[in-house]
């Protein structure tokens, strides 16, 4: 009766201590990648918070206006009646956005100061504690910042030299926290009066409304356009390092399958010596090596996806404004990592296999 006998797998589990240890090494890299791929997608997902909840159509802004955070824009006030005469337009809001550093416990924080009329679209979309601003003394900041910095409804806090009642907190999962209060109050501490960084614009047509506003030169966009321009100017410092440390725990999976499959394969160099004088192929040798490599790199899977979600976890616990996203996509492209990492790391021994003197079957070691 001919019978295969499972050689690659018998081989890997003849030394527990050894796959283990190499699962776990390739578990962190495996872990590595969910956790960069998870805080890219958070990322992502947070710079978008603002316009994926204030519930405007379109954002007219100053010309050459592109993004909504971090841009310098201002126009006239009386742009938002302007807006507010064209026939398609339901509802058109000014709202004011920079950015400021506030100084907690010795820590310099950086804050989106978003300022808004009240009872008008623009400002907090879900209060967690207390109330949205009324007075132009008050202040709404986001539940992660009050949080971290043990800030409670009723303290004070200052912001450019201008002391602010906090009357409560929003939820937000934005990576700065937003601070919301009166747009009369971001007119004084910045000194424009008269003016707004956008109106937001709430219509059913917006091309019509688009196209009949790009005639006065202003910068319109609807909010994927505007989302996706944030995206690109938020994340642009981070693609690079991400990039760097998702490639360099590539490399460490690939090593350290490779060095795992070809230790255990030099312990029994007899064995795949009588293999090979029984007239094994090239072919068949790879596939071997193949073999021990996914059980190498399946079992730092299993390891990578435990370690991930205690990491998660931490990091959470720990830097609350930081969201790690688990999506089935990065599952998949952590699968198709571990499966590269196994079919690259096999080449090597393979290689060594190939040059085995079937002689070695008759030696002692």
């Amino acid at each position: 009766m001919n019978r295969r006998v499972p050689l690659a797998r018998r081989n890997m589990l003849a030394d527990p201590r050894r796959l283990t240890a190499g699962a776990v090494t390739v578990g962190l890299a495996i872990m590595l990648i969910l956790l960069l791929d998870g805080l890219w997608t958070g990322i992502t997902q947070s710079v978008t918070t603002y316009e994926d909840n204030v519930g405007a159509d379109l954002y007219v802004a100053q010309p050459g206006t592109r993004n909504f955070f971090g841009a310098v824009s201002q126009i006239p006030r009386s742009t938002v009646g302007e807006i507010r005469q064209q026939p398609d337009v339901e509802w058109a809001s000014p709202v004011r956005s920079f950015l400021a550093i506030v100084s907690l416990h010795d820590s310099k924080v950086p804050t989106s100061v978003i300022g808004w009329e009240a009872g008008q679209r623009g400002g907090p979309w879900e209060i967690a504690e207390g109330r949205a601003p009324e007075a132009d003394d008050e202040i709404a900041i986001g539940q992660v910042m009050a949080d971290r910095h043990e800030l409670d409804v009723g303290e004070p806090l200052d912001i450019m030299g201008s002391t602010f009642r906090i009357v409560g907190t929003s939820s937000d999962t934005f990576m700065l926290s937003f601070v919301f209060m009166t747009h009369a109050a971001t007119d004084t501490l910045l000194g424009s009066p008269d003016t707004t960084s956008f109106v937001l614009v709430g219509t059913d047509r917006p091309g019509a409304v688009r196209a009949a506003l790009a005639t006065s030169g202003l910068a319109v966009h609807d909010r994927d356009e505007l989302g996706a321009n944030d995206v690109s100017v938020m994340t642009r410092a981070y693609a690079v390092p991400v990039g760097v440390m998702r490639g360099v725990a590539f490399l460490i999976g690939i090593t350290v399958i490779a060095l795992s499959v070809y230790t255990a394969m030099m312990d029994r160099r007899r064995e795949y010596g009588i293999v090979k004088a029984m007239g094994a192929t090239r072919r068949h040798l790879l596939g071997l090596a193949l073999r021990q490599t996914l059980i190498v790199a399946g079992s730092g899977f299993v390891a990578g996806t435990l370690l991930f979600v205690v990491a998660r976890g931490l990091i959470t616990s720990v830097r609350p404004q930081f969201t790690v996203v688990l999506t089935a996509a990065a599952v998949a492209r952590a699968i198709a990592a571990a499966v590269l990492m196994a079919v690259l790391a096999s080449l090597v021994p393979a290689h060594r296999l190939a040059r085995l003197e079937p002689a070695t079957a008759y030696r002692g070691g």
